[in-house]
């Protein structure tokens, strides 16, 4: 079994950086909702837009580094073919 001795390609695409993307784009949402929320009940939260800004923006650019990692890797995947 080549699971069991680690003995997996090196050269598969990565998909961490679009899972964290995923994920911060939940907490983003789930932010802008709180703040919605706390709102409603007569508060304000700090920095309510601001942090869903940044959240959305390093998501993005999670997104755009690692299809940049990718097409890098992929190309340098059929060169060595």
């Amino acid at each position: 079994m080549a699971a069991h001795n680690g003995d997996l390609p090196k050269d598969l695409p990565a998909t961490w950086p679009f899972r964290a993307a995923g994920t911060l784009l939940i907490a983003a949402l789930a932010w802008y909702c709180l703040g919605f929320a706390i709102e409603d009940l007569g508060n304000t939260l700090k920095g309510h837009m601001q942090v869903f800004w940044i959240l959305l923006a390093v998501g993005g650019a999670l997104v755009i580094a690692g299809a940049a990692y990718n097409i890098q890797l992929e190309r340098r995947r059929k060169r060595n073919v």
